[in-house]
């Protein structure tokens, strides 16, 4: 059919008027979307605020320049104010809102555009077709044709709902459903949903001390802490303990101590007099402690403690076989501990006479990490690796960090000469010579093991005792743990302590 100008709609089918119109019922219609126009409408009034308030800027800025020109040449003196205060985080913030909101209202707009498509005719509702080009977080909207939107929301917010207080400030408001009302995932459900604002990005929160919390720190420094066999030992009699004076100890001087006992160093902490008597003490040692690097010694004269050792030198009874048989080593010592007088001086106080009334026990692990403080870890990690130790120590330390390699040859040779009685067969023999051979074979294993050790016990840093320390019992090398020494109180000598003040008080230069 020819085209005609006078027809008032295009027919490319040669349908007129009246056919376009009948079947205008058929074809798709959008409906309005009051809540998108509003908010349209509301983004145009916002970009023409910018505009002029841009225009408003550019006249500033015309004036600003004018008036530098003006200060330039001398105009008009200056008087330069205080700055003002601009919250960077609120500013950074409002910023944040605005672009979320932004975005959203993008949104939402090409989410309507893919809705126009989908369009039911029946139902008047608008539908979208989900699809792989439509975003997910969008695939869950529609909009009814009355111009109610309904979105799925997350779980978490579909208890609140949003309330405007003005200057785009929203508040969640809970609204707690019925019982035997509807879910959300039940279907349509009548009333307008107003999406819930955009997150922002939180505020950095303040650092707070948390006073409940546990530490390491006081369990490790802990003092009123004794090992449970100190806590099994009775107390010391009333008859013995009224010797103790309540106050007014006399201290003593260290170099008195040491001139009037005598002594040399035996073991950490422990004195041996040695050398032709007579000697002032019978078993002829004494104790001279330090708390700094001893926690768990007694908290006071009379009473009970324990001191730390990593390693056991024999005692004084093997290299001196003249001690009295009655008077141990061990039994009835004297212990003075180190203090501070009123004048800050280091001083020694008798705390009595102590006994070894147990064997030594091992610190286990939870032990050596929870009670035993790092300092005195450290002391001992200094002890253990100085260039000043005793040959005793370093011998120790090879052998529990590199022990001896282990015989597994032959032990016993299968026939000796000295027995006439019957002649050895020829496997008896071999027997021997096998032996003599395994022997030799070791020997020769001991003289590169006690090379190599050596040198590597030498070596040893105070930084591979701290690790040892924190090993497993397991570990390999070799975990190090040190080990209780109880100390009983079995008395408080009077006349040995009056003995002490008397001689102290002759000389001058230890009662300054």
């Amino acid at each position: 059919m020819p085209f005609s100008p006078n027809a008032p709609i295009f027919s490319p089918g040669g349908n007129n008027g009246t056919q376009q119109k009948s079947n205008a019922a058929n074809q798709v219609s959008t409906p309005p979307s009051p809540y998108l126009e509003a908010r349209m409408s509301n983004l145009k009034e916002n970009n023409a605020d910018m505009r002029g308030d841009i225009r408003s800027l550019e006249e500033l800025y015309e004036k600003l320049t004018l008036s530098m020109d003006k200060m330039k040449k001398g105009g008009w003196p200056v008087q330069v104010g205080s700055f003002k205060e601009v919250d960077l985080s609120e500013s950074h913030q409002k910023a944040m809102d605005f672009k979320a909101e932004l975005e959203k209202l993008e949104a939402e707009v090409h989410s309507s555009v893919h809705s126009d498509a989908n369009v039911g005719k029946e139902s008047g509702t608008v539908t979208v077709n989900v699809n792989g080009s439509l975003p997910p977080h969008l695939r869950a909207s529609s909009v009814v044709s009355n111009g109610t939107a309904i979105k799925s929301i997350p779980p978490h917010l579909r208890g609140t709902k949003k309330v405007d207080v003005g200057n785009g400030v929203g508040l969640k408001q809970s609204t707690k459903a019925p019982l035997d009302g509807a879910l959300i995932t039940d279907g349509h459900v009548d009333g307008q949903l107003i999406p819930a604002p955009a997150p922002s990005p939180p505020a950095t929160p303040k650092a707070t001390a948390n006073d409940t919390m546990p530490t390491m720190e006081p369990l490790c420094l802990e003092r009123t802490w004794k090992p449970h066999y100190i806590s099994t030992l009775p107390d010391l009699s009333d008859e013995i303990l009224c010797n103790i004076p309540a106050d007014g100890m006399v201290t003593f001087h260290p170099e008195f101590i040491r001139d009037f006992l005598k002594g040399e160093s035996w073991s950490p902490g422990l004195r041996f007099i040695s050398g032709k008597g007579p000697y002032v003490l019978r078993n002829r040692t004494y104790y001279v402690l330090d708390p700094k690097t001893e926690p768990f010694l007694p908290s006071a004269p009379g009473k009970h403690g324990a001191k730390l050792t990593a390693f056991f030198k024999d005692s004084p009874e093997t290299f001196y076989p003249n001690m009295e048989e009655d008077a141990p080593s061990y039994d009835n010592v004297p212990m003075f501990i180190e203090v501070k007088d009123a004048k800050g001086r280091f001083r020694y106080v008798y705390y009595g006479n102590y006994t070894q009334t147990r064997w030594s026990d091992k610190l286990d692990y939870d032990t050596m990490i929870t009670k035993v403080p790092e300092d005195v870890k450290k002391f001992w990690a200094e002890e253990l690796t100085s260039t000043a130790r005793e040959a005793w120590v370093t011998q120790e330390l090879k052998n529990h960090f590199y022990p001896k390699p282990e015989y597994t040859g032959t032990l016993y040779p299968a026939h000796t000469e000295d027995d006439e009685s019957s002649v050895a067969s020829d496997v008896e023999v071999q027997h021997n010579v096998d032996m003599a051979g395994d022997v030799r074979n070791y020997v020769d294993k001991l003289r590169s093991w006690d090379r190599v050790a050596e040198m590597k016990t030498a070596m040893m840093t105070k930084q591979m005792i701290l690790d040892a320390f924190h090993a497993s019992d397991m570990d390999e090398p070799p975990s190090l743990r040190l080990w209780w020494e109880y100390l009983e109180c079995v008395d408080w000598r009077k006349d040995f302590y009056k003995l002490l003040v008397e001689l102290q008080s002759r000389e001058k230069v230890f009662t300054k």
